[in-house]
């Protein structure tokens, strides 16, 4: 029976054809399977979950941070705001009271240069009589 089917030619040739296919096939099958996965792609493969649950606390992190940091910038400008105010206040009261004083000093010079004159006349007078 084998010996009939190996005289017959045709059947030969399928047969030569069938394992040719099956070796290129398997050929194929090996020349284009992927990589298998290196350790770093292991290990990047099992760490993804964490990285994504890391990535959205950075965001939050981030969020409340700049949050923060605008508080702090408003808190800032209002207290820079509120200090000038209160240094042109004082620099106000500060010259009043510099005024008021130029003032008082005046009127004190005056009030002794009155004196003043006032006692050269009388010993003026004096020395006169």
């Amino acid at each position: 029976m084998w010996d009939e089917l190996w005289d017959d030619g045709d059947n030969v040739d399928f047969l030569a054809a069938l394992g040719i296919g099956a070796l290129i096939g398997l050929g194929m099958v090996l020349l284009f399977r992927p990589d298998p996965p290196t350790r770093r792609e292991r290990i990047m493969k099992e760490l993804k979950p964490y990285r994504k649950k890391l990535d959205k606390r950075a965001k939050k992190t981030r969020k409340v941070i700049n949050e923060r940091a605008s508080s702090a910038r408003k808190r800032g400008d209002a207290l820079v705001s509120s200090s000038r105010d209160a240094l042109d206040s004082l620099r106000e009261d500060v010259a009043d009271i510099v005024a008021e004083a130029r003032e008082e000093i005046a009127a004190a010079v005056e009030a002794q240069v009155a004196a003043a004159q006032d006692t050269i006349k009388k010993n003026a007078k004096r020395l006169k009589s």
